[in-house]
C-alpha cells in the first residue's frame, strides 16, 4: 500500500462554486492548499502555487478555463529562471507531483489542456524520499556511474535516484528500489509509469539490468500490423499469441 500522510478536506469551498466566488475565498483557497503542500523543497511548494495561480486566473469561476500545456510549462520555467536555475526537461513532473503526492486530483489533463475541475483535495502520500548521500554514492557505484538504462555515464550525463517500483504502485525507500538513471530516462519512466498498470516485477524500466527492451524491426510491425487487422486482433495480442505458442513447443 502507498503510506499516505493525512487526509486534505480541510480547505474546501460550498459545492456552489461559480463564477461569483469572491477574489479573498479564492486566496483563502490557494493560501491554504500552499500551507498544506507536502513537498519538502520549497522550490516545489514555488512551483505548485504558481500552477493553481495558473489553473484558477483571478475572475475565473470554478470550473476554470482550459489551459495548454505551453502556459503552465512557460509559468514552471518562469519559476526556475527566477531561482537562477535551468529549465526542466520535463516541467510537467511537477504538475503530476502535485496531483499525486499533493493529491490535487482535481486537475484535469484533456488532450493537451488542464484545467481545474472542482475545490476537492484529496488525501496526500508520504514526501518524495531520496536516498541518502552514502547510499546514492554505493548505487552508483555499483552501476559504475552509468544509466541502467540507456548506458550514458556521469558526467556525460546527469544521474538522478529513481524509484524502480513507484510508489504510486506500492514501491519504498527500501535500497533494493533504488536504481540509477540519467534525468532523461528519468523523465521518459516517469511518463510511462503513468496509468500503467502492468507487472513493474518484469518491466524494462523498473529493472532495465534483466529485462531489456523488446524492440521490433519495421518490417516484422508492418507484417504483424496486416495479420493483426486480417483477425480483428489487437496487435499486442497477436505477438504474446505468437510467443505463446513458440515456447509451448520448446
Amino acid at each position: 500500500m502507498v503510506a499516505r500522510s493525512r487526509a486534505s478536506k480541510g480547505f474546501l469551498l460550498p459545492p456552489a462554486t461559480t463564477a461569483n466566488i469572491s477574489a479573498d475565498r479564492r486566496k483563502q483557497w490557494l493560501d491554504n492548499a500552499n500551507a498544506n503542500f507536502v513537498a519538502h523543497g520549497q522550490s516545489n511548494k514555488i512551483i505548485y502555487r504558481m500552477i493553481l495561480e495558473l489553473l484558477w486566473p483571478e475572475g475565473s469561476g470554478i470550473p476554470g478555463p482550459h489551459i495548454p500545456q505551453s502556459e503552465v510549462r512557460a509559468v514552471i520555467d518562469q519559476a526556475r529562471e527566477q531561482e537562477g536555475k535551468e529549465a526542466y526537461i520535463d516541467p510537467f513532473r511537477r504538475l503530476r507531483e502535485l496531483q499525486g503526492e499533493e493529491g490535487f486530483t482535481c486537475i484535469v489533463k484533456e488532450g493537451t489542456k488542464y484545467q481545474l475541475q472542482s475545490l476537492e483535495v484529496g488525501s496526500k502520500r508520504t514526501p518524495r524520499e531520496k536516498p541518502s548521500a552514502s547510499l546514492w554514492r554505493q548505487i552508483q557505484e555499483a552501476s559504475n556511474f552509468k544509466c541502467l538504462h540507456c548506458g550514458k555515464q556521469a558526467p556525460d550525463v546527469k544521474l538522478s535516484p529513481d524509484h524502480r517500483v513507484p510508489r504510486s504502485r506500492g514501491g519504498g525507500n527500501e535500497e533494493s528500489n533504488w536504481q540509477p538513471l540519467c534525468e532523461q530516462c528519468n523523465n521518459l519512466k516517469s511518463s510511462s509509469c503513468q496509468g500503467c498498470d502492468l507487472n513493474c516485477y518484469v518491466c524494462s524500466w523498473a529493472f532495465p539490468e534483466t529485462y531489456k527492451s523488446i524492440i521490433i524491426d519495421d518490417n516484422n510491425k508492418a507484417q504483424i500490423k496486416r495479420l493483426a487487422d486480417s483477425k480483428g486482433q489487437h496487435q499486442s495480442d497477436l505477438v504474446n499469441e505468437i510467443l505463446r505458442n513458440h515456447f509451448s513447443r520448446l
